[in-house]
């Protein structure tokens, strides 16, 4: 009888914080809904802009010289981003296409850009970006046709400097940060973004190193930082210690229930309980408990089977 007491309460108690759960999302939904407009372009700081497609962000650089173009996002994106750079410097050349990272989502378009500008149009990116390029195959995503190794590299346009930097692996072995000096900001694409929790179950990510990687970000030399997703607008050095604090908490909340012996589920519960202040936070609704169940596999599968 003691056993199916305990039981119940425990049963009764999950319904009841599950209820409130549900009622403080339910709230939060109807106070900020996630943005889903299609296109807009605006400055981001001196020569700096940021174009904004869907859930999408990149920027380019207007130089003396003319401009350089990071992440096109795909064909589509890529047709406003050619109006974007024209609008912003009216018959000034394309100097360069800069690759952040080798997935597809952000390095596509480049073959718009290139139709507008010039079809030898340099496309820089990281040396693995090339490899990895090269066996995809697609002839919707030029090859890059300059690489930069892990020792990174300083690009000079002109009146500006750009610095491409490799500073880890949590977000593929391919991330290139870009630094401009000029403006004092970086541009950080899917490992860091401004106030939003991450994609999904972050489906292997290697949450050590991204937070490692985060903590690396911070040893640049910047003021602003823009994003390629997470709230519109660029953030700064207090943004990437929220992110790093953010994945931190998701980490110790799952090990205090793992070690708890609290199940996936329960734990979802408990952390959103525990982590209110992340409900105001962009895409909160759709992802943080599954950011909760990919932190919490990720305990199990690599500090718990280690120790083991």
């Amino acid at each position: 009888m003691k056993t199916i007491g305990n039981t119940l309460i425990r049963f009764f108690t999950l319904a009841l914080i599950w209820g409130v759960v549900t009622s403080t999302t339910i709230a939060a939904t109807a106070q900020q809904p996630d943005s889903e407009d299609d296109v807009e372009w605006y400055a981001i700081a001196d020569n700096v802009y940021q174009l904004r497609y869907e859930h999408y962000y990149t920027i380019f650089v207007v130089t003396d010289k003319g401009v350089i173009a990071f992440d096109p996002l795909s064909d589509d994106a890529a047709e406003h981003y050619v109006h974007a750079i024209k609008s912003a410097s009216p018959g000034k050349p394309l100097l360069a296409i800069i690759y952040s990272h080798r997935h597809t989502d952000h390095a596509t378009g480049a073959n718009v850009l290139r139709r507008e500008f010039g079809d030898d149009v340099p496309i820089i990116a990281h040396e693995r970006t090339l490899a990895y390029l090269k066996e995809l195959a697609d002839e919707d995503i030029p090859l890059p046709t300059h690489t930069v190794n892990d020792k990174g590299e300083v690009l000079h346009y002109g009146d500006t400097d750009i610095e491409l930097h490799y500073i880890g692996y949590g977000h593929t072995d391919t991330m290139l940060v870009a630094r401009l000096p000029k403006q004092r900001m970086v541009y950080a694409v899917d490992f860091a973004s401004r106030d939003s929790v991450g994609w999904r179950e972050m489906p292997g990510w290697p949450l050590d190193e991204l937070i490692a990687m985060q903590r690396r970000l911070l040893k640049l030399d910047f003021d602003k930082v823009a994003f390629g997703h997470g709230r519109a607008g660029p953030g700064d050095r207090e943004t990437i210690k929220r992110q790093i604090l953010y994945y931190e908490n998701l980490l110790v909340q799952a090990r205090a229930a793992i070690s708890n012996g609290l199940s996936e589920d329960e734990t979802v519960i408990r952390t959103a309980l525990n982590l209110p202040q992340y409900r105001g936070w962009g895409n909160y609704n759709k992802w943080f408990r599954l950011n909760v169940r990919g932190a919490y596999r990720w305990v199990q599968e690599h500090e718990l089977n280690q120790t083991q």
